[in-house]
């Protein structure tokens, strides 16, 4: 398993050089490049570390080949954290160092014959920690004085990595933020019948996203179910889906025995495209579903526009956009019928109601369909607190995202996010797609990701595999994408994580 310490490029050009190198592999450190110099050889660098670097699949490069683009090499596949320079001298480690986010240390092993041998770790021409070597014996051997002094900086350069990784070191990091204690689940239980909490989260709601009137529910599905049933959807009707919607309105749709047809979405924000209508729309559609994939605001007006001169019904799957704005309202502002998940603790079971943002005569009518279904006092509470404070969970997941996509976008393996002007995201997750310069696949990255303790998710989607095969950027979306954690949880330390882990598996 790979390490969580830093990114090291190593730099070096002697036997102690070879020492060090198979001494961060066999610790599991992240070996992200060596550079080495041989004085005056016609060799890059000797056959033994050449031999490692191969092995551990570690990019190595010679310093007298890469000259000045050492640096602009390093920073456009690399990005190393940390740099380790053992025994060189020329100026290339000092440039690498100044673009390390760690900087650079040097080992270093000095003594004079009337003086003890002493090694150290030096950064800045400064002694970071320093040993002094016992005084080997009078007929001792030099070569074991070498191995000895060896070993000496080794246990310090091991030590010096430790200390970096520290008591806060970043442990596994969950797709989701945490899930509810135990506290907060005997309150959610313990008053499981609806009443005044209810009411108050269905204002409290309806005045966050400006609707007629909000209803909260046990379950998406059947909210979904619900509202197409008081639509009137029934056999021989079809339903207008984006090939990229979550799971439950597709399944109300066959529920109440209508079909749902599937548009292909645009190709960079991943919503409903709505020059595709035209090809799916027909006498026999009475609704078109549109969806705010991981709280990506889809194109409303042209939406709105096609469904009002087609004379269809909207309902807008708005699982993951709590919060998110299109122009300068939120999503589920009337006159939608919008269905979003309120995300209290996705791993405590029962724990994501559905809420409904409705016009107030549909959402009259629904109550009364779902008055058997609405949420408990307990778990009202708790959705109530978190829906107050969900523009700071907005902000911050908004930071996460533009720290993914400050660092992603500068590397053509990664395609980030694209967000038209007039949209705010709500970053329910972040999609990162992975391009043909990525060395490897979304899948093989989801898998290696796991191994480094970091929960991602791949794209499931509810279309069928001869339909998807029409709908070619949903195909390519569903192969090429993974779903990156991104919630207020993740702190610096977290965020660096998931970057090197990507980093390299997908470049280095």
């Amino acid at each position: 398993m790979p390490s969580r310490g830093p990114r090291i490029v190593l730099i070096g050009r002697t036997y102690l050089a070879l020492c060090v190198l198979e001494r961060l592999v066999e610790r599991g450190e992240t070996v992200a490049a060596f550079i080495g110099e041989e004085g005056g050889s016609e060799r890059d660098f000797c056959e033994e570390i050449q031999e490692v670097c191969s092995g551990y699949s570690i990019p190595a490069r010679s310093a007298r080949k890469l000259g000045e683009e050492a640096v602009r090499w390093l920073e456009d596949r690399i990005r190393p954290d940390l740099a380790i320079n053992v025994g060189t001298s020329f100026d290339i480690p000092l440039a690498i160092g100044g673009n390390s986010r760690l900087g650079l240390v040097e080992l270093s092993d000095s003594g004079r014959a009337e003086l003890p041998r002493r090694v150290a770790l030096r950064q800045r021409g400064q002694d970071l920690v320093s040993h002094t070597l016992p005084e080997s014996p009078e007929h001792g051997e030099a070569e074991d004085e070498d191995l000895l002094a060896i070993d000496a900086l080794l246990e310090l350069l091991e030590s010096h990595l430790d200390g970096l990784r520290g008591p806060g070191a970043v442990s596994d990091i969950s797709y989701h933020g945490a899930a509810l204690g135990e506290e907060q689940l005997q309150l959610a239980s313990a008053d499981p019948a609806p009443g005044a909490r209810t009411d108050e989260l269905e204002r409290v709601l309806a005045g966050y996203v400006e609707a007629g009137t909000g209803l909260a529910v046990n379950s998406a599905a059947g909210a979904f179910e619900a509202l197409f049933a008081e639509l009137g959807l029934g056999p021989g009707d079809e339903v207008v889906c984006p090939a990229i919607v979550s799971q439950a309105p597709v399944d109300a749709v066959r529920a109440v025995g209508a079909q749902p047809v599937f548009a292909d979405v645009q190709s960079r924000c991943l919503t409903l495209d709505p020059e595709r209508l035209a090809e799916v729309i027909t006498p026999r559609t009475r609704v078109l579903l549109v969806s705010h994939p991981w709280g990506q605001p889809a194109e409303l007006d042209a939406l709105y526009g096609a469904a009002s001169e087609a004379g269809l019904e909207v309902v807008e799957d708005a699982s993951a956009a709590l919060g998110a704005r299109f122009e300068q309202s939120r999503i589920g502002r009337s006159p939608c019928a919008a269905v979003f998940r309120m995300p209290l603790a996705p791993l405590s079971p029962g724990a994501a109601p559905a809420l409904l943002a409705l016009p107030e005569e549909l959402g009259a009518r629904l109550r009364t369909r779902l008055q058997g279904e609405r949420i408990g006092n307990g778990v009202a509470a708790l959705a109530t607190a978190r829906l107050e404070g969900w523009d700071a969970e907005l902000s911050a997941r908004s930071q996460v995202a533009a720290c993914y996509s400050s660092e992603l976008s500068r590397y053509d393996a990664f395609l980030v996010p694209s967000t038209p002007a007039g949209r705010l995201p709500s970053y329910s997750s972040y999609v990162l797609r992975l391009t043909r310069f990525s060395r490897t696949s979304a899948n093989d990255l989801h898998k290696l990701m796991a191994e480094s303790g970091i929960e991602t998710r791949m794209i499931q989607l509810g279309v069928e595999a001869a339909a998807l095969a029409e709908l070619a950027v949903a195909d390519r979306v569903h192969s090429d994408a993974l779903l990156l954690p991104c919630h207020a949880q993740l702190d610096a330390a977290a965020i660096d994580s998931v970057l090197d882990a990507l980093f390299g598996y997908a470049i280095g």
